[in-house]
């Protein structure tokens, strides 16, 4: 189904994956066309101009109130004590790409290889952070 963007709209049962501006929001057209998931970018959720200037907080905070997880390129985020103490306290599931220099095509690679560990993390409600690299996930906060 698509909205009047044009856009797929989450399939029942789906878990939503807000997918941060360091990405490209094709990433999260590409998550739409996988069984179980659906990728929203930030910019189509708040708009293009909000979504420029948000804080991390603010998005962390709503996609874990909301029960949708982030998926990100920014390993930092976890670093950042509000942002992790926002991630803890909204039970927030974070996964970050680990190499944001990383080629489309590794970054790729990466999220196809791990995306039934993400799927299945998604299931549960508390929170975590995943650092997502091609051999094995770093998990900060499981």
């Amino acid at each position: 189904m698509n909205t009047g963007s044009g856009r797929p709209r989450p399939r029942k049962g789906d878990h939503i994956l807000l997918v941060d501006r360091c990405l490209a929001p094709e990433v999260a057209y590409e998550i739409c066309k996988m069984d179980g998931l659906h990728g929203i970018p930030l910019r189509d959720h708040y708009g293009d101009e909000v979504a420029q200037t948000l804080a991390d907080i603010t998005f962390l905070a709503e996609a874990g109130q909301r029960g949708w997880g982030v998926l990100t390129q920014n390993p930092r985020i976890w670093q950042v004590p509000q942002e992790r103490t926002c991630i803890v306290e909204s039970r927030t599931r974070v996964f970050s790409l680990d190499d944001p220099n990383a080629s489309k095509t590794l970054k790729g690679l990466v999220l196809g290889r791990h995306i039934l560990s993400i799927r299945r993390r998604l299931q549960r409600p508390d929170p975590c952070f995943w650092r997502l690299r091609l051999q094995a996930i770093r998990k900060d906060l499981a």
